[in-house]
C-alpha cells in the first residue's frame, strides 16, 4: 500500500484547483495558467515571472484540536495575486483577480470540496489585504489566508 502525506496531497490539491482560473471555466483572468509555489519575494524576484501570478505561500496554522483517533490540524497558506499594472491602472485588475481567487476557494458550506483529499474536507478563508505597487515593488498584490481544514489519524500502539 502506496504511503501518502495528507499535508501535502491538500497542499497539492490546493495548487490544483488554482490552476483553473482562466476565462474558460467563467473567471475574469488567466491567472491559472501561472501558479506557483514558495516563497512570493523569491519568485517575483526572478526574471522568469509573468503577470498575472499566484503564489502558494506557506503560513502560520491554526492550533490544532485534538479528536477520537486523529488531530485536526489547519495548515496555513497565504494565497498571494500579483498583477503588473501602473499605479494608476492596478485596481481593475486587481479586483478581477481578486474575485477570481474568492470564488475558486469558495467553500461550499455544509460539503466536502470534491478538489480536496479524502481527509481534508474543508477550506477556510480569510480577509483579503491588498498591497499598491510602489516602493520597490513590481506588482500589485492581493493576499488571502487560507487554512485546510485537514484530520492526521493517529498511530494505534497495540
Amino acid at each position: 500500500m502506496e504511503r501518502k502525506n495528507l499535508l501535502t496531497a491538500a497542499r497539492r490539491a490546493l495548487i490544483q484547483q488554482l490552476e483553473t482560473v482562466s476565462p474558460e471555466n467563467g473567471y475574469w483572468t488567466a491567472a491559472g495558467g501561472n501558479v506557483r509555489s514558495g516563497w512570493y519575494n523569491e519568485i517575483v524576484e526572478s526574471d522568469k515571472t509573468g503577470y498575472p501570478l499566484i503564489v502558494v505561500q506557506r503560513n502560520d496554522a491554526r492550533s490544532p484540536e485534538p479528536c477520537p483517533g486523529a488531530m485536526k490540524l489547519f495548515p496555513g497558506f497565504h494565497v498571494i495575486g500579483a498583477v503588473s499594472s501602473s499605479m494608476d491602472e492596478y485596481e481593475d485588475a486587481l479586483d478581477d483577480l481578486e474575485e477570481d481567487l474568492v470564488r475558486c476557494l469558495a467553500p461550499a458550506h455544509g460539503l466536502f470540496l470534491p478538489w480536496l483529499p479524502r481527509g481534508a474536507p474543508g477550506i477556510s478563508v480569510g480577509a483579503a489585504r491588498r498591497i499598491p505597487p510602489g516602493n520597490g515593488l513590481k506588482a500589485a498584490t492581493v493576499v488571502i489566508p487560507v487554512y485546510l481544514t485537514t484530520f492526521i489519524e493517529t498511530i494505534d500502539y497495540r
